[in-house]
């Protein structure tokens, strides 16, 4: 078997390396370069963990990362990713990877200086995306168990726009956005049905997932919004009180983004509206 390589050295505990396939990969290991350069084979018996991301981009952003941070942030996210993927079964970007260790190393300096960076969509971001809220708080209890040191729920609501971000593929700012404007939506539909709602049922949490969905669709110019036809499977005159929800949001949406709301994503909230509520009105 052809040994891996060493293409540049990082410091004593990293290094870029090609693999037996001539790929460009990083190796991390306490000691894996000590004494060595470019051009020596790699120790495969120090070597911890090989990182071979997708893309030369996410290849170059790792390079760059590990220059400015400790392999050990590196380390932790790569468990947090696995647990992910272990325990969920989203789909995963590789590029979380480096998105949790560069913010795991922020978050961490901040949280030894006593630092908490306020976040004022905690509530939302936790009553949106619980699941992934969850996960967020299992890669907290990973980064005591390697750390020692807990990380503030703010935090874990940062974490969380991360695991959503790599499940969707969305701009980060539009998913801020795009939270904001769920949060509106859901006042709309709090005004019209009230205490109806009932927010533990399976068909609510279907309704996130599909406003989700639907604000990124509206917000990035890439997603087109659903403008095929839409089968009549539910007359106005049966569900006004849904249609003329639908509306009030269609009204919200298109004010706060000057964006037009299509008739067939009015015609799936519709859909969702009275699945979220009874058949009856």
């Amino acid at each position: 078997m052809t040994p891996m390589v060493i293409k540049r050295v990082y410091n004593n505990n990293v290094a870029l390396a090609t693999d037996e396939n001539g790929r460009e990969v990083v190796v991390i290991g306490r000691g894996v370069c000590f004494g060595r350069r470019a051009g020596d084979t790699v120790d495969v018996a120090l070597v911890e963990k090989v990182f071979s991301l997708q893309g030369q981009d996410n290849m170059s952003r790792l390079e760059r990362l590990l220059k400015s941070i400790s392999p050990e942030y590196i380390l932790i996210a790569e468990e947090i990713v696995a647990m992910l993927r272990r325990e969920s079964s989203l789909p995963i970007d590789d590029g979380i990877l480096l998105a949790l260790a560069d913010h795991i190393s922020l978050s961490i300096e901040r949280e030894k200086r006593g630092v908490t960076l306020a976040n004022p969509m905690l509530f939302e971001i936790e009553h949106l995306y619980r699941k992934e809220f969850a996960l967020a708080r299992r890669a907290s209890e990973i980064i005591h168990e390697r750390l020692g040191i807990w990380v503030s729920e703010e935090e874990m609501g940062f974490i969380t726009l991360h695991i959503v971000n790599a499940t969707m593929s969305q701009r980060p700012d539009n998913l801020i956005f795009s939270v904001e404007m769920i949060k509106g939506i859901l006042a709309i539909v709090s005004e019209t049905y009230g205490a109806r709602v009932d927010t533990e049922s399976l068909s609510y949490e279907r309704f996130l997932r599909h406003l989700q969905f639907f604000a990124q669709r509206v917000l990035d110019a890439d997603s087109a919004q659903e403008d095929s036809t839409v089968p009549a499977l539910l007359e106005r005159a049966d569900y006004p009180e849904a249609f003329g929800c639908a509306d009030r949001i269609a009204e919200y949406v298109e004010g706060l983004h000057r964006t037009r709301v299509t008739d067939a994503e009015k015609s799936y909230l519709v859909y969702h509206l009275v699945n979220l509520v009874g058949i009856s009105e």
